[in-house]
């Protein structure tokens, strides 16, 4: 070996002594960038070489602080994988990860991820006629999810014309947050939810939201709206003599 080679080998001797990897980490993240408010997304570190006692840390932004991520309500991780339950528009930013080793060995930081966020389509849901309504009633609430062309637009994405909603929306109906079936006297219609003869167990706070195969998978849950149900008034008819007073009662 040449006297030239001897600093190169020092050079790297150091490297290993100080115990830094040499391949930059793999970060992936499913589902693909851009992602939807509501969804769950996960990413996953791939240190090389693999060794089963990398303690993997997670970084969110571009500043490479000494702040980590942390497991939290959403946040969740498991040794290589990062999970975000339920995103939000303030998760979008640059992800990093990177490894250490109880000998000492610190991997490099891996490249950024950019994980971009775009709010999922919104649902309004709304009722005929007004609450309060009577027992014996018909009820329609209707759920009206945000089209195409405005969710685009909203997001600021170009508008495909050529597509649309396809597939189509099939509809949820949740009462107090528990899904409806649909028994005797309810009836769905795709967006539209019939109540006949509503009875006071009808009373409560409805919403709907629409899911679909592709991607947006999922629109936003609708506002609330709390059905009201009162009984209804009934007129009490008694047999009157003719030219007698009569006085007409409503019992409730």
């Amino acid at each position: 070996m040449g006297s030239s080679a001897l600093p190169l080998m020092l050079l790297l001797m150091s490297f290993i002594h100080a115990g830094l990897t040499q391949d930059l980490p793999s970060l992936t993240v499913t589902p693909d960038s851009p992602v939807f408010t509501g969804e769950t997304v996960n990413l996953t570190c791939e240190i090389k070489p693999y060794y089963s006692d990398w303690k993997y840390e997670w970084y969110k932004d571009n500043t490479h602080s000494n702040v980590m991520l942390q497991s939290s309500d959403r946040y969740t991780i498991n040794r290589d994988t990062l999970t975000i339950r339920g995103v939000i528009t303030s998760d979008q930013d640059q992800y990093w990860c990177r490894g250490q080793r109880d000998e000492g060995t610190i991997s490099s930081y891996s490249r950024p991820v950019s994980l971009t966020v775009e709010d999922s389509p919104r649902s309004s849901l709304t009722v005929t006629p007004d609450s309060p309504v009577f027992t014996g009633e018909t009820v329609t609430l209707k759920c009206v999810i945000e089209t195409y062309s405005d969710w685009r637009q909203r997001n600021g994405l170009r508008y495909d014309r050529t597509y649309d909603w396809t597939p189509e929306w099939r509809y949820e109906w949740y009462k107090d947050s528990v899904m409806l079936q649909t028994p005797d006297r309810y009836t769905v219609n795709r967006d539209t939810l019939t109540i006949r003869g509503v009875i006071t167990s009808d009373q409560g706070q409805y919403w709907c939201r629409g899911q679909r195969d592709e991607r947006p998978n999922s629109s936003q849950e609708s506002n609330r709206i709390h059905l009201s149900v009162n009984a209804s008034s009934s007129l009490l008819v008694t047999a009157v003599v003719v030219g007698s007073s009569v006085c007409l009662l409503t019992v409730n």
